[in-house]
């Protein structure tokens, strides 16, 4: 390990709201940011607390979520990750300076069941001929992101949330145009961009902007067409997903999204319809089940929410209590080969 001189030190003073663990950012002038990256090279940077020695895992990044067809928008930032804070409640801040360690370059194992299981932080898999990328955390999967010619819309499935259950499904019998998390509206210049149905439109993955994994968060920002039942293009969407490196207690996802008027006039009508983006729940956590959804305004239900406008929604249920921790089921779990009552070990 190799301590790094620089100019400045970064200071860490948590807010008395801070819960663990955290990312935080820090933005930064274009000199220091070059200055970085110059003095990083090609390994890995950490800050380190001079009184405790806690190290912090880093990630420099010039690419914004946000973008246009042409590519990503730039920043210049440091994003570090907080873990745990200083035995010491008493410590208000921690001084901390740079040290440098071997980067740790990621394989995927080939014909393993778990290909993924050794590598670090947040690991992107691109497997072209599949078209999909693999998203894993630790060695853990993800989620998947699913970008096919041949299927209506690109979307992410699964979202492995705590003990390794999905939070989302994937095209339910009543409802096959649902895909875990998507994109779509159903009435786009008076085209449909929801339904998939026959004689409708779809969303074509055209590229990648961005695509990397890091120690803290990997992104996937990917350009996409709208078209209309006949192949004529509609409009071009930027669509950004950064996952961090979370414990699997605690999955974090950014999104964002912009659409780009790139054929002329858009005009969405009105629908309930429509959304950027729609998330479709593990039917466990539905509305009828055990979820139940509140919004800022204090509203609650899907009938207290639906057609309002609020800040935010919050979305909890409960799910089947399997410990998945080793990604197999204890042999007393349940398994039902049909929708029958099922009895343990069935």
């Amino acid at each position: 390990m190799i301590t790094m001189t620089i100019d400045f030190k970064v200071r860490l003073i948590p807010s008395t709201s801070m819960l663990l663990p955290i990312v935080t950012r820090l933005e930064l002038d274009t000199s220091t940011y070059q200055q970085l990256v110059q003095e990083s090279g090609d390994m890995d940077i950490w800050l380190q607390d001079e009184a405790s020695g806690l190290e912090f895992a880093c990630q420099l990044n010039s690419q914004s979520m946000s973008a246009t067809p042409e590519g990503t928008n730039t920043e210049h930032a440091l994003y570090v990750l907080i873990k745990e804070w200083p035995a010491d409640s008493s410590a208000t801040e921690l001084s901390l300076v740079f040290t440098q360690k071997v980067k740790q370059v990621s394989v995927p194992e080939d014909r393993k069941y778990n290909p993924w299981r050794n590598t670090y932080g947040v690991f992107l898999d691109h497997q072209e001929e599949n078209a999909r990328v693999i998203v894993s955390i630790e060695g853990s999967l993800t989620t998947r992101y699913m970008y096919s010619p041949f299927v209506p819309k690109p979307y992410y499935y699964p979202l492995i949330g705590p003990k390794g259950h999905t939070l989302i499904q994937d095209a339910p019998d009543d409802h096959l145009h649902h895909h875990g998390l998507w994109w779509g509206h159903d009435d786009v210049n008076g085209h449909k961009a929801y339904h998939e149905f026959r004689r409708e439109g779809r969303q074509t993955h055209r590229k990648f902007l961005a695509l990397f994994g890091g120690p803290v968060f990997g992104q996937i920002t990917s350009l996409v067409d709208w078209l209309d039942e006949d192949g004529g293009l509609l409009l071009q969407e930027t669509r950004s997903v950064r996952i961090y490196n979370m414990p699997r207690e605690a999955r974090y996802l950014d999104l964002h999204t912009s659409l780009h008027a790139v054929n002329g006039e858009v005009v969405f009508g009105s629908t309930k319809e429509g959304g950027f983006p729609f998330i479709r729940v593990n039917e466990q956590i539905n509305g009828f089940h055990t979820g139940l959804l509140t919004a800022a305004s204090g509203n609650t239900k899907e009938k207290g929410i639906f057609g309002t406008v609020t800040e935010w929604v919050d979305y909890s249920g409960k799910l089947v209590n399997v410990d998945w921790d080793n990604g197999i089921p204890p042999q007393n779990a349940h398994r039902c080969r049909n929708r029958d009552v099922c009895t343990p070990g069935q």
